[in-house]
């Protein structure tokens, strides 16, 4: 079987993007930093190639 390389840079940058909001989500006491979440873990499994 032949193996393709998948391109993940643009899952990284939008894992680190939501991981700096969700830092400064923590830092404001913003009331609705859960909704940074499902961002942040799609896109960290999306980015390692998981799912």
């Amino acid at each position: 079987m032949e193996q393709t390389k998948k391109h993940t840079g643009f899952w990284w940058l939008v894992f680190l993007a939501s991981t700096a909001a969700l830092i400064f989500a923590i830092y404001s006491h913003w009331e609705w930093l859960t909704l940074i979440l499902p961002f942040q873990t799609t896109s960290f499994v999306k980015a390692m190639n998981i799912m």
